[in-house]
């Protein structure tokens, strides 16, 4: 006798999966860590938010598809927000769907990975080092969204592979070298890069100790 079939009452299909990394920990691997901040990861255009997972940190869209069809479309914009303000996302995050995926489906094709940037509302690591920069301009100058990079050593370019931030609407910026060894209270020397060089500021490098966090200003000229 076969057991009685039962309708379903509720369907959920998984879409996506989102998890997040500091941009200041490149390039990235099996040890990265996860930005661990609140996030509000939603899809506006869609009225989709995804749910966080805190065993893992990651945030999925599922949607309920009993009796319609899971959302999809092309370059969907996915919008990132901590609650606390310590990242932004400095670049777009599109999402198309359906994701292509493997027969039978893995966990791993519903996985996207993407960095996110620290703001100087980022309380760094003890003993980590960087810098928390303020850009001005005596003449007026915009200050806001400047592209900075900097980095060790003496080479007129930054190395391959070296991460940039975004100042905020004051100038502000964090900039961190989590990765960066060396004995905490030597120094060494950094430079420091606007606009991919189309913007000055002064001064042009600066000595940090290392193993903590230093305050920098920069004059745009």
């Amino acid at each position: 006798m076969k057991a009685p079939y039962v309708s379903p009452l509720l369907r959920r299909t998984l879409s996506a999966v989102y998890r997040f990394y500091d941009a200041f920990f490149f390039p990235i691997d099996d040890t990265t860590p996860i930005v661990n901040s609140p996030l509000d990861v939603s899809i506006p255009a869609l009225g989709w938010s995804a749910l966080r997972v805190d065993k893992d940190f990651t945030y999925r869209f599922s949607a309920r598809t009993l009796t319609q069809s899971a959302p999809s479309g092309t370059n969907q914009v996915v919008q990132v927000t901590a609650s606390m303000n310590d990242y932004v996302s400095l670049e777009p995050i599109l999402l198309t769907l359906p994701l292509p995926l493997s027969s039978p489906p893995r966990a791993a094709d519903f996985l996207i990975v993407k960095p996110l940037w620290p703001t100087v509302a980022l309380r760094t690591g003890v003993g980590e080092t960087a810098v928390r920069g303020h850009i001005f301009s005596p003449t007026a100058q915009p200050v806001a969204g400047l592209k900075v990079e900097m980095w060790p050593g003496s080479g007129g370019t930054p190395p391959p592979g070296t991460p940039y931030t975004r100042s905020d609407a004051d100038g502000d910026f964090l900039y961190r070298f989590p990765l960066l060894k060396g004995p905490p209270g030597s120094t060494a020397s950094f430079n420091i890069r606007v606009n991919n060089g189309a913007i000055t500021v002064l001064p042009a490098s600066l000595v940090i100790t290392l193993g903590g966090a230093q305050i920098a200003s920069f004059e745009r000229t």
